[in-house]
């Protein structure tokens, strides 16, 4: 699985809101999100902490910027294509979600508290609710398609094999090499298909074949609900 280098300081920083966030984000995803502050930001961009509150009033508004990022750039286009069904158009908002929380996945967890906090994420979430309420699903049913499928998405993320994401680059192979040998030394005879599936519990060979099946596997799940759905409105 390819990694991200560990980020160098800016040639010639340019300092601005946009910019902040996206050093932050970078930060995040190479040391962990413990390592973003204010002062580590301010450090890369060679100003003094005081100079960054003109952007961010503390650490809380910064993180808040950060989760918002996740958003600010989904193209919706496919919510909205009559051509395409309400389940290719759900698997469409999926891929949407997890494309943008694999480009940062060390920040991901900030996406969650933002999606009804901001613009992009309340719009995202309205059309998700409406192709589902036009599928036929209840209010309530399309409100927990919508969350379990960020949830789904948060969660191929934290879990990809091989990822890591909340350790620093520099340790993640120190820590699964600890995991792999802690599947590889379990008795075979007790755990004969965890010991020949230590490599593919902790490492991923395809990364977009890994992320396709989840999703994949999602709408599978939201197609046979609502398949029984309507045999049940006809009984």
């Amino acid at each position: 699985m390819a990694t991200k280098t560990s980020p160098k300081k800016p040639a010639a920083p340019e300092l601005n809101r946009a910019a902040l966030v996206d050093r932050a984000l970078l930060i995040a995803d190479v040391e962990s999100l413990e390592a973003v502050t204010i002062r580590r930001l301010a450090l890369d961009f060679s100003v003094t902490p005081m100079a960054l509150y003109w952007h961010f009033k503390n650490k809380d508004e910064l993180l808040a910027a950060m989760g918002d990022a996740f958003y600010a750039e989904l193209d919706l286009t496919a919510l909205g294509d009559a051509e395409l069904s309400w389940h290719e158009r759900l698997r469409a908002v999926l891929e949407l979600l997890v494309s943008a929380l694999r480009r940062h996945p060390g920040s991901a967890s900030l996406a969650m508290p933002r999606i009804m906090a901001c613009r992009p994420g309340l719009e995202l979430t309205e059309r998700t609710l409406q192709l589902l309420r036009d599928a036929g699903f209840s209010a309530q049913a399309s409100a927990d398609i919508a969350r379990t499928a960020l949830q789904t998405a948060l969660m191929l993320v934290f879990g990809m094999p091989g990822g890591e994401s909340t350790v620093a680059e520099d340790e993640r192979e120190a820590v699964l090499a600890v995991k792999r040998a802690a599947v590889a030394g379990l008795p075979p005879e007790e755990f004969p298909r965890l010991v020949e599936s230590v490599d593919a519990l902790t490492s991923c060979e395809d990364d977009d074949a890994y992320f396709g099946f989840g999703v994949q596997l999602f709408v599978a799940g939201v197609v046979a609900q609502h398949g029984q759905q309507q045999v049940t409105a006809r009984v």
